[in-house]
Formats: C-alpha cells, structure tokens, sequence
C-alpha cells in the first residue's frame, strides 16, 4: 500500500517519483495500490497501478477547516476499501502525508505487524517562508522529520544529506535520488541554429530566478541574436516582482504556467537548463532538484550551481556547465560558455545529459536497492 500526498500518477513532480517505485514494487513481486491526492478522480489505474484517491477540494479557510476532519474520514475509508478488496497489505510505502494521518498509519502498521517505508524527499529552510521558523509548514515539515519518523520505520533517502541525519538517528536508511522511467522518453535533435536556453518552475524562493534572468539581460547584442531563453512557470509581470533589474528583451519569453506535458516538449527542443539554488541552505541540501534530472532525461544539459548531490552526476564540460558561484555575474560566464560552443559540442553534451539520466536517474537502476532495505 503506497500512501501519498501528490497527484498521482502524473500530475506533479512527486507524483511521478511515486509511480517511479510502484513499478520498482512490481518488479520485486508486489502490487502496489496507491491512496493519494487525485484531483480528477476518486480512484482510476495507471500503467497497471490502481489507485484511490482521498482529496476533497477546498478554496476557503472554513472550507480547509472543514477538510481537515473530512479528508481523514475519507483517508480511512479509502484503507479500509483497499484491504476489503485485497486484504491487508504486506508493506506501507510512505510519502510525507499530514502529521495526522501519518500518526494512524504508524498504528495501523503495528497493529498488523507491517514496515513503513517513508520516502523522505525535502528539509524546509526558514527562508522560503514569509514568517520563517513561525510559519506552518515549516513547523510541521521540520516535526515530521525530527519526530513523526521514528524507530521502526525505515527511510529512502532522496539526498546524502537527510541519508545522514536518519542514520544518524538509528534509523534504517537507503538513499535513492530523484527517479523516473528515462527509458520512456523520447529526445529530439535540436535543428536551430539558436542556441535554446530553458527554466521551468515557479517564481517563489526556491530557485534564484531574478538572478538567472539578469545574467541573460547583460548578454551584449550579437550574443542575444544567438540565443533564445524560455521561462515556463512565469509571467514578465511576475519576473519583475521578484527583482528583475531591466525591462526584459525579446530573446527572453515568459510563458506563464503551462502543462507538464508543454514543459517536458519544450524540453526536448532546448539546449541548456538553468537552475541556480543556494548551495548551504537545508532545503538544498536536503532535496534533489527534480529539474536537473527532467532537463537531462529530455536530452537537455544543465547549466546551474552544485547544490545537493549534484557533484556526484554532473561533470563540468563534459555533460554540462558549472556555475562556479550562486551570482548573476557567475552565470553569465557560463552562458557564454555555452554561446561560445558549436553546435557539435553543444549535442555531444546533450547526448551525454541523457547518458547520464539514464545510468542514474532510471527507477530500473535502484530496484535491487529497494529490495536491500526491505530486507534488512
């Protein structure tokens, strides 16, 4: 029984990493059904994976206040229809769900005598939040990871980072980084002469956008003739908002929010994928930027900073562009790098992108890890 939060089974980033290990269960024996956040359907299947979901809508405060105690209704029907159908489960795979609903699956679990698997993949940082340390979120994020996930559950780890702090508490840990059916994907030849740069996110604190889009505005006018530079997940309104400096120019298009299905095409016709986090905060550290593993699974190379894991996949020169520093300035010697490249290095690089996916970030290269932790 797998257990999340996300719009499965393709609707958001975690989504995707969930169907990523219910095929990894199937491959080991199992078969996994999914209780999630489908926004669509109550229950449905996908790629063989049946799932149910507990969502209910709601837009006002008292409507939140209202789903609170409903949505825990629904969640314990939704078990409870699960195991009438199929029995009860052999294993609980765990992404981070309400506190709440975590707290009755753990006494579910030692009830029926059945490991938890939490897949553990983000640490939040007082900075994303307008009130820091004080803000909701982050204080429910950090009681999940400090006390919620306790002895006897076993962790998959999305980073080094939070590998280490669950070991470091006695807990059964492997760590698994961002994972998807690279398999499936098809990448296409870029035939432009332009060189295609691409960011795809939203505007809020995680990513330096402000910085990215100033370093391609202090590009001269030949090397802006050379390039095209796409932001989906932002409008130019939204771009000045959060502190770009100049009035943007037309090698720059702001998109807006689009669809998955838009970000992973464009993605397949781009060059370069920009992101720029700062390296020493904790929700750096602790994640994995989904981002660099969609660009490089599409054939695109990255053009970022070293945050999380990334030193372990990304060589520089090789299959992408090292930002030496978390700077505008930084950036735009590494775009220039890039404008200064052929377009036969520019495709070998690519190439080696999506070599690099597939040998790291395919979910079929982490099933026997899967199997270890279930066993030990």
């Amino acid at each position: 029984m797998m257990i999340s939060p996300n719009n499965f089974p393709n609707g958001d980033a975690g989504a995707v990493r969930d169907l990523s290990f219910a095929k990894i269960y199937m491959q080991l024996g199992y078969t996994p059904i999914v209780i999630c956040c489908n926004r669509d359907t109550i229950n449905g299947e996908y790629d063989g994976v049946k799932y149910y979901s507990y969502h209910i809508q709601a837009s006002t405060f008292f409507d939140k206040v209202s789903r609170y105690f409903e949505q825990k209704c629904l969640f314990i029907k939704q078990i409870n229809e699960v195991e009438t159908r199929y029995g009860i489960p052999s294993l609980i795979h765990l992404y981070g769900i309400s506190n709440h609903l975590i707290k009755y699956i753990k006494h579910y679990a030692k009830k029926n005598k059945l490991q938890i698997i939490h897949d553990s993949v983000e640490w939040y940082s007082p900075c994303e939040f307008k009130y820091g340390k004080l803000d909701k979120a982050y204080i429910i994020n950090n009681r999940l990871n400090t006390k919620i996930i306790s002895k006897p559950i076993k962790v998959i780890a999305i980073s080094s980072y939070l590998q280490d702090y669950f070991e470091m508490r006695g807990l059964v840990c492997e760590r698994i980084p961002v994972i998807m059916d690279v398999h499936r994907i098809e990448s296409k030849p870029c035939r432009d002469d332009k060189i295609k740069f691409i960011y795809a996110g939203s505007p809020a604190n995680k990513d330096y956008l402000a910085e990215i889009v100033n370093a391609f505005l202090k590009l001269s006018t030949q090397e802006r003739s050379r390039i095209e530079f796409n932001i989906y997940g932002a409008t130019e309104e939204q771009l000045y908002c959060i502190g770009v400096e100049n009035t943007i120019e037309n090698h720059i298009v702001a998109h807006g929010r689009v669809s998955r299905s838009t970000v992973e095409k464009a993605l397949q016709e781009s060059d370069f994928s920009l992101l720029l986090r700062p390296e020493n905060e904790r929700y750096t550290k602790a994640g994995f930027p989904t981002k660099s593993v969609e660009a490089m699974a599409n054939g695109t190379a990255m053009i970022c900073n070293l945050t999380s894991d990334l030193c372990l996949y990304l060589q520089d020169g090789i299959n992408s562009i090292i930002v030496e520093k978390c700077t505008a300035d930084s950036l735009l010697t590494a775009i220039r790098k890039a404008i200064n490249m052929n377009r036969e290095e520019i495709d070998l690089m690519k190439n080696n992108a999506m070599d690099t996916a597939v040998e790291y970030f395919d979910y079929h290269s982490w099933v026997s890890t899967v199997k270890q932790l279930i066993e030990r």
